[in-house]
């Protein structure tokens, strides 16, 4: 019947289009063991019910179209109703699947299930006739198969077997004539093995590596026919294939395979490896293990900002103990944990000695002996924990260890005053420091002033008087700072001044009032004025001493009178030194104590005062007992009686 007219009425006949010779030329085709392995349907013609929307290929109108401008036979038959005439649903026509740029111009129907197939499915029946039909008595052929998929283990694209890193993609869109040119490649399972045994770095097994850094994989295969090693880069859930590259041949048993990661980005993966044979010139399905095990594997960012922050404020003898915190490290990126190392800087040896790193690996802290004063430099270097980068990320850093400070006074930071007398006796002036410990040292000097007049011992403040009987003041100063034999500047020096004043001490006497019968001791008699209230008996005077300023000007002296003895009975001015008495002195002996002063000395002058009885006078007579008019006559009457005269030695 293939052969045979239909005659639809009106004398219209149609060819059928012959179905066998076209299959058989489908089953001339041959099939390689691999291909034949995984076939679950050998090359077969599809049929209508196969190829529609649908239909139990499942494939698009574009999937099927495959080129712009070629139609394609079927295997089975179609009818339909043209011009409203229903006798067509009784007839069979060739089906067809039309080109993908030209949808049918009719409704057709499966001339088995008599289900209706719609204009955008593109399925039109077919006259191997007449030529006048649309697209003539001419198809294309297209052979369709359906595979196994659990035998395929892996596709590629064929151009990515060129050993670089290649951005895996499946072109889902239609597939037809411009992907020709790169088909997928299949790999299908055999008795190739490969398992991803470790990853690692520098020797160094690993989970995280730096961007563009080259892993040795560790892979246990076999070999076949010219297999190679190959890489799949899962995403991080290991759903997605997001990178494949080519590696080296296989070689038998546990071996290292070199991967380099250059412009593979930074993210989270899954490594995997497939063991598969390489053909450049085929682009037929090959042989490969089961693609492996996943492990994960993680690129980050170089390490980077390599710092330390060193912590302020760092004083000898405070915070820069065994245990202190010095600074902090910090870097950033690099895989893993960041390793942190303190290295000597050959410009300044050993000065990194006493350093070293905290439990957590970034602090640096103080170990060994406390840091002296100064400044201490070092170098830092970082790895991650693949020992990335080689040589190590390396930096310059110090610190500052500032100067203590010390606080000194003298035990007895008053002004000393001694007389040369008691100046010639040996003394010290000692004086206090904080901190003072055995590496803090005082010493003591003479500094200004009349600095002939002693000698200071620098080490101990004994002091020994070498001015021979001179007077003068000298400013002697006690220093804290750093013990000399210790060589270190730990401290700021401090220091404390006093002022020591040598005095030549006062001296005077006293000077009698004119009316004294002796010149030297204040002599008087009863009668004399000078012993009544606010009698004159005297005069202090001042000599000797030592000047105001001590060194220079003039020498102001003070007098004054002690209470003891008969002090109470005189007065002295202050300023003049005149004594005076108290009170109307009768005769007799007065010792009284008068002092002149200085302003540095004081000296007690002894002084007795003598008062004795007045001279006595002639018998004379007088008019009467209180009278003091001399008489040598007295007139009387004759009648007068009782007439008496007076007759006494005045003063007696």
């Amino acid at each position: 019947r293939e052969n045979s007219n239909l005659d639809y009425g009106g004398g219209n006949t149609f060819s059928y289009c012959p179905m066998t010779p076209l299959k058989n030329k489908i089953n001339n085709i041959s099939l390689t063991s691999n291909e034949s392995s995984i076939m679950s349907r050998v090359p077969f013609l599809p049929s209508v019910d196969e190829i529609k929307t649908g239909g139990s290929l499942g494939l698009t109108f574009h999937d099927r179209a495959y080129t712009t401008s070629t139609v394609y036979w079927l295997d089975g038959y179609i009818t339909g109703v043209q011009n409203g005439n229903a006798s067509y649903l009784n007839y069979y026509f060739t089906a067809t699947q039309m080109a993908s740029a030209t949808p049918s111009n009719m409704s057709v129907v499966d001339f088995d299930t008599r289900a209706t197939i719609p204009n955008s499915d593109g399925l039109l029946w077919r006259d191997c006739k007449n030529a006048s039909i649309p697209f003539g008595n001419t198809g294309g052929l297209r052979p369709f198969a359906t595979v196994d998929q659990s035998k395929i283990m892996f596709a590629a694209n064929i151009s990515y077997t060129d050993g670089n890193w290649h951005e895996y993609k499946v072109d889902t869109a239609n597939f037809n004539a411009n992907n020709e040119a790169n088909p997928n490649q299949l790999r299908i399972q055999s008795s190739l093995t490969a398992s991803l045994q470790d990853i690692q770095r520098n020797s160094h097994s690993t989970q995280r590596v730096e961007k563009n850094s080259t892993v040795t994989l560790s892979v246990n295969a076999n070999t076949g026919s010219n297999t190679k090693i190959s890489v799949i880069v899962y995403d991080s859930t290991g759903t997605d294939i997001k990178y494949y590259r080519m590696l080296s041949s296989t070689t038998g048993g546990v071996n290292d395979y070199t991967l380099d990661l250059t412009s593979i980005p930074t993210g989270s993966y899954q490594i995997a490896v497939i063991n598969e044979e390489y053909d450049s010139s085929s682009n037929l399905p090959v042989e490969s293990s089961p693609i492996s095990n996943l492990m994960p594997l993680e690129i980050v960012d170089p390490l980077s900002n390599l710092s330390f922050t060193p912590r302020t404020n760092l004083t000898y003898d405070s915070n820069v103990n065994v245990g202190d915190t010095l600074g902090t490290i910090s870097s950033q990126n690099g895989a893993g944990t960041i390793t942190y190392t303190i290295i000597e800087d050959p410009s300044y040896p050993n000065e990194y000695q006493n350093l070293t790193l905290a439990s957590d690996g970034k602090t640096v802290i103080v170990d060994g002996n406390p840091l002296n004063a100064g400044t201490y430099h070092f170098k830092i270097q970082a790895q991650d924990e693949n020992n990335d980068p080689n040589p190590a990320l390396t930096i310059n850093a110090s610190i500052t260890v500032k100067q203590s400070r010390t606080t000194i006074a003298f035990d007895d930071p008053n002004q000393i005053k001694k007389s040369i007398i008691d100046a010639m006796i040996d003394w010290s002036e000692t004086a206090t420091a904080i901190p003072n410990g055995n590496d803090v040292k005082i010493t003591y000097a003479k500094v200004s002033g009349d600095i002939s007049l002693i000698n200071i011992d620098p080490n101990t403040g004994a002091i020994r008087y070498t001015g021979v009987n001179a007077y003068g003041k000298v400013t002697i100063k006690a220093t804290a700072d750093d013990d000399p034999t210790s060589g270190h500047d730990n401290y700021i020096a401090s220091d404390a001044t006093k002022e020591i004043v040598i005095y030549r001490e006062v001296d005077g006497s006293v000077t009698p009032h004119a009316n004294s019968s002796d010149a030297n001791i204040p002599t008087f008699t009863a009668s004399d004025t000078n012993i009544k209230i606010n009698g004159v008996i005297g005069k202090i005077v001042g000599s000797m001493g030592t000047p105001d300023q001590v060194t220079s000007g003039g020498t102001t002296y003070t007098y004054g009178i002690n209470n003891s003895g008969d002090g109470s009975f005189f007065t002295v001015n202050s300023s003049t030194g005149e004594i005076k008495t108290n009170a109307n002195l009768g005769v007799g002996s007065y010792n009284i104590t008068v002092t002149v002063s200085d302003k540095w000395s004081t000296k007690d002058i002894p002084v007795t005062i003598n008062v004795g009885m007045a001279p006595a006078e002639d018998l004379k007579f007088y008019e009467n007992s209180t009278s003091n008019t001399v008489i040598n006559t007295k007139a009387v009457n004759f009648t007068d009686t009782n007439v008496n005269v007076f007759a006494t030695v005045k003063g007696s």
